[in-house]
């Protein structure tokens, strides 16, 4: 089915997008990103006890005793599914996502509520966020889904649990600010984003009646955050509430509802709130916060040991998934390339990282709870940059009563590597837009919709050189656009042999008739970039949570004096580590030898370290010796003490 035509969740896309998916998009990879889509698909996503047990909360209502969230899992690992499914085309994995959202849907109760709460305590803690996700899964599954009859079931299945929401809640109703104490109605105010996907589905007026009311809200019972976005006169660190996840999930409710409407003031805060998160929140590696899972200034508080980035909890794998989700969003809506620089580094860094290939339990889970099944998530929930582990703790971690348990960032990863695939290569008027240079084949169109198959021979993010066959159906005059990234400082590109031209970051647009067995060929230095902390002196930020009235407080934080002697690398997109199991120690100083603010390193065969890394690096110091690293998502795998891993190095 054409995604893009009427009665579909995206078909207002082609009125207000710069670029669009290609939902028709094959594509097979090797390398890293390869591996890692194999390990979610065998080892999560073909779970059929997981599936199951997921749709068994909504049966139960065991969220209903402390207002919790266990109904979310399933429509958060649905929508990655899919995305993993779009990638592999596995007829296994097809049949197994059927067969789940058909069991879905006998959850469904006399009253057309799908709820992890019983009736008598619905609407409260997390019963809209777990029915928003149960609503997303299922437009996610018809995205990929042919079956127009089981289509039409599902959206009978949506618009009954839409309508049972729509008939508590609204204009001299129930406010959705009353449905969830936690963070006064932000959560809740998500379901904004299938409510307007319904509506362009279905065409009914009431749907979008809902999500106005919705919208009209403003997200939280705080203040609203579109009008606070709009006037752009506060970084969202100072929003008066700050939870980073759920607030950009919000704000992809809102950017569907311009998609909806056309209003530009929407399209306008959307893009507002997203670079200024970029330009203030977004850590080296692609994520945010240092307080836990709190919007707080991370550009500058990351490098900082007063913030005991060793020890807490910080960089959630949540954020990083819906970060990525988020840009993907806004690079479609706006063409902004620095948006898939932002992917880039995400997927590279702090995702990557977060896969537990290792199948290592977490630290905290067998002690804290001795009479639960221990057994791994697929995905760590938080990311160290100063010295620390990974592993400290499952985030969202809700037990079950067969024993087993899951948490919310294991169930959203499965999205991120499905968005490689998805954004590698997306489409705009004039023809092909190259995004992520991941090797292998992609199998995409041109203009005049007959396929076009690019070959990427390339040893990309822990080389800069990429080969690119471009092989047509048909000769055909069409633009290829090429990404250069934002972090490169020096490339050339060629075409069929011609002399090297030099470009810089940015689109490169290459017009001319293309013709099978034409070949780019791109190279981008790869220098090891020195970067240092970022000096703040002093800053508030809304971070202090009092539970007891679910609110915000602000906080004010003192640079260390110790800030500003840290140092970080990073070669091309990818951010270096230190990892004990090399020998090191992550906590000793160290002195970098640097030209011109780039260390000089030389690279190192994969068996000059104990474990498998994609990068291995031996950075020289001053004192004439050489510093072992390795990349970041290959740090700190077996999840404890044994591979205590660092970033950010202390150089004092």
């Amino acid at each position: 089915m054409n995604q893009y035509c009427e009665k579909t969740a995206n078909f207002n896309r082609l009125k207000t997008d710069a670029l669009l998916m290609d939902f028709d998009l094959r594509g097979e990879f090797t390398g890293c990103i390869a591996k890692a889509f194999q390990f979610v698909h065998d080892e999560q996503v073909m779970d059929a006890a997981l599936w199951t047990r997921f749709v068994e909360q909504f049966r139960l209502g065991d969220d209903s005793e402390k207002g919790a969230w266990r109904g979310e899992y399933w429509g958060k690992m649905m929508r990655g599914a899919c995305f993993v499914w779009s990638y592999t085309r596995d007829d296994a994995l097809f049949r197994m996502l059927r067969a789940t959202v058909e069991d879905m849907m006998t959850a469904q109760d006399e009253l057309g509520r799908i709820s992890s709460f019983n009736k008598e305590k619905e609407l409260f803690g997390w019963d809209m966020w777990c029915r928003k996700y149960v609503l997303l899964g299922m437009q996610y599954f018809m995205e990929i889904n042919d079956d127009e009859e089981l289509n039409a079931r599902i959206v009978r299945s949506m618009c009954r649990q839409v309508d049972y929401l729509m008939g508590i809640l609204g204009e001299g109703k129930k406010s959705i600010f009353e449905t969830s104490q936690t963070w006064r109605g932000l959560n809740s105010s998500t379901i904004l984003e299938p409510v307007v996907r319904l509506y362009n589905i279905t065409g009914e007026q009431k749907y979008f009646d809902f999500a106005s009311y919705i919208v009209g809200c403003g997200g939280t019972e705080f203040g609203n955050l579109i009008e606070m976005a709009l006037e752009d006169k506060m970084m969202p660190y100072q929003y008066p509430v700050t939870k980073a996840y759920e607030m950009m999930s919000f704000f992809e409710g809102v950017l569907e509802y311009y998609r909806t409407t056309g209003e530009e003031k929407y399209r306008t805060a959307v893009l507002n709130y997203g670079r200024r998160i970029a330009e203030t929140d977004i850590t080296i590696i692609g994520s945010a916060g240092c307080t836990h899972e709190l919007l707080d200034y991370s550009k500058v508080r990351q490098s900082d040991p007063n913030n005991q980035a060793g020890k807490a909890l910080m960089q959630e794998t949540c954020v990083t998934v819906t970060w990525m989700k988020f840009c993907t969003q806004l690079l479609l809506v706006s063409g902004e390339v620095e948006f898939a620089d932002q992917v880039e580094l995400a997927l590279y860094n702090a995702y990557l990282g977060s896969l537990n290939t290792e199948k290592k339990v977490d630290q905290r889970t067998p002690g804290d709870h001795p009479e639960w099944i221990q057994e791994y998530m697929h995905f760590d929930s938080y990311s160290p940059l100063l010295p620390g582990s990974r592993g400290r703790q499952v985030g969202g971690q809700q037990g079950m009563r067969d024993g087993h348990y899951y948490g919310c960032c294991a169930c959203i990863g499965a999205a991120g590597i499905g968005l490689a695939h998805k954004a590698a290569v997306l489409l705009d008027k004039d023809g092909a837009v190259l995004n992520l240079y991941i090797p292998g084949t992609l199998l995409t169109q041109t203009p005049e919709q007959r396929s076009l198959r690019l070959a990427l021979t390339t040893d990309y993010p822990m080389d800069g050189n990429v080969r690119i066959a471009v092989m047509p159906e048909e000769e055909e005059d069409f633009v290829l656009t090429l990404r250069i990234p934002g972090w490169c400082k020096s490339a050339t590109v060629s075409v069929n042999g011609e002399e090297d031209s030099a470009v810089s970051a940015g689109w490169l647009r290459l017009h001319r008739s293309w013709k099978a067995g034409d070949t780019v060929v791109l190279k981008m230095a790869m220098p090891t970039e020195a970067i240092f902390p970022i000096p703040y002196g002093e800053i508030t930020v809304n971070t202090d949570m009092h539970w007891r009235e679910d609110k915000l407080y602000p906080v004010t934080y003192t640079e260390s004096p110790e800030n500003k002697d840290h140092v970080a690398f990073r070669r091309g997109p990818l951010v270096l580590a230190v990892d004990a199991r090399t020998g090191i120690d992550p906590d000793a100083p160290i002195t970098p030898l640097l030209k011109d603010g780039e260390a000089q390193v030389r690279l190192l065969p994969p068996d000059a370290v104990p474990f498998e890394t994609n990068l291995a690096v031996a950075v020289k110091l001053a004192d004439g010796s050489e510093l072992k690293m390795v990349d970041y998502a290959s740090a700190g795998k077996t999840l404890d003490e044994n591979s205590r891993m660092a970033a950010w190095l202390n150089t004092k």
